[in-house]
């Protein structure tokens, strides 16, 4: 039953933020349905000491059927899913780069 189990993983969700490039990287946040934000405000869940990210630069969070978020908060340089710049909160696929200027984050099992 390989392939059951494979299908089941698939479908599990992410349980962390892995920041995989920038300064921060290798800094990991547990998904406990909590809202994550990002920016370089001293009071932002993940703090970003880059010059290309706003104060209150994007924000993550669950919605009501457990699917991660992330959002855009007007930042002024922002914040790319995939190489997409993102105008609307869009849902994240497990592992896909949330780039916020040298920063790259992503959701993991």
């Amino acid at each position: 039953r390989p392939a059951a189990r494979r299908a089941a993983a698939a479908a599990a969700p992410p349980t962390k933020l892995v920041v995989s490039e920038g300064t921060l990287a290798g800094t990991t946040v547990a998904l406990q349905g909590q809202t994550i934000t990002l920016g370089r405000a001293h009071d932002s869940t993940i703090v970003l000491d880059d010059d290309y990210a706003s104060s209150r630069h994007a924000r993550i969070y669950p919605d009501r059927d457990g699917q991660w978020i992330v959002e855009d908060l007007g930042s002024t340089n922002g914040t790319y899913l995939d190489r997409t710049r993102l105008t609307t909160p869009t849902p994240i696929p497990l592992g896909a780069p949330i780039r916020i200027g040298k920063t790259v984050i992503e959701l993991r099992k």
